[in-house]
């Protein structure tokens, strides 16, 4: 009887592209400033994992969609910082 451990099928999908292999480096620093500066306006009830995801993922699109100015990319994040702020007020 083997005592090696059977080996493991890994999926056949391939996982999606990194941030990083997507877009040059200075948009990546320029997307982790934008959420910065949006997670710096959350109030502290807000101010989750999940949340700063989810303005992560809104900065991500708005740079996806074509956008590459540090300005746009700020604004993606506040834009979803207000999102969740009505979010909270409808609860």
């Amino acid at each position: 009887m083997s005592t090696e451990p059977a080996a493991v099928e890994l999926p056949s999908a391939e996982a999606p592209p990194l941030v990083t292999e997507m877009f040059g480096n200075r948009t990546v620093f320029e997307m982790e400033m934008a959420l910065q500066k949006a997670c710096e306006v959350l109030k502290p009830e807000l101010d989750t994992h999940e949340n700063r995801c989810f303005i992560a993922r809104s900065i991500l699109a708005r740079v996806g969609g074509g956008e590459r100015t540090f300005g746009g990319m700020v604004s993606a994040g506040m834009a979803a910082v207000e999102q969740l702020r009505q979010r909270q007020e409808q609860i």
